[in-house]
């Protein structure tokens, strides 16, 4: 039988739909072995940030002593799949990229961080020899350090909101199948209880609307509902205290 929303407790109605929210979370994250592509959603643009940042060596596949393109992004690739701490990932390919720099790739670095080419092939061809740096060629390493961190924040946290954002998403649509499923079996349940009584198609029904709408509500919800039900027992006892004073 479809359950009639109106007889339910407001906070018990809340705390339902944020449960099948939370159910639906779950589920996403169970089809994850399923669908490798959910854990690589967002890394696209950590890939583009990173090639950009990791031109190979004029008249050389790779530079000398240093992870290849394919093995940096190999790695970047496996710390995003498996979660790894934001922050530790930033420091990683940022280590990484500073390791693939050499005087054959730093003027091309140099032109994708907007620094001074000549004094960041200086400073590529410094560290190469050990050399100590000059005030001109450590000023313009540090601005390279600087902007090359602001330029990885940046695809990292752009890459991090977009795959939260499909989470949400993929979430959204799972709780509403779920919804319309758990509906279906209610209305034929209710079918098979009245054999003789006219009942209405579930389908662009008012159950069915109702449905959507728990659905689409259930992912929003699943994060506040302890403090959406705590909020509204405080909003309806203070209510109380003012009707009765």
């Amino acid at each position: 039988m479809f359950v009639d929303l109106q007889s339910l407790n407001t906070t018990q109605v809340i705390s339902a739909i944020g449960a099948l929210g939370t159910a639906a979370f779950g589920l996403v994250q169970a089809l994850k072995p399923a669908f490798p592509w959910i854990n690589r959603i967002g890394f696209s643009g950590v890939r583009k940030m990173v090639c950009r940042l990791t031109p190979p060596e004029a008249g050389a596949i790779n530079p000398a002593n240093a992870l290849p393109q394919k093995g940096i992004l190999r790695s970047l690739d496996a710390n995003w799949v498996n979660g790894t701490d934001l922050a530790s990932q930033k420091a990683i390919a940022k280590s990484l990229i500073k390791l693939h720099m050499s005087e054959g790739n730093a003027a091309a670095l140099a032109e994708a961080t907007n620094v001074d080419a000549g004094l960041l092939t200086a400073v590529a061809a410094s560290m190469a020899t050990g050399t100590a740096l000059t005030q001109a060629q450590s000023d313009a390493n540090s601005r390279f350090d600087l902007i090359m961190t602001a330029m990885l924040d940046e695809c990292y946290q752009r890459a991090d909101q977009q795959y939260r954002n499909w989470m949400r998403g993929l979430a959204a649509a799972v709780a509403v199948v779920l919804a319309l499923a758990a509906g279906c079996i209610l209305h034929a349940n209710e079918v098979a209880a009245h054999p003789d009584a006219v009942v209405s198609g579930f389908w662009w029904s008012r159950e069915m609307a109702a449905c959507l709408i728990v659905g689409l509500l259930a992912t929003p919800l699943a994060p506040i509902v302890k403090d959406l039900t705590n909020a509204l027992g405080a909003a309806v006892n203070a209510m109380q205290v003012v009707k009765k004073s």
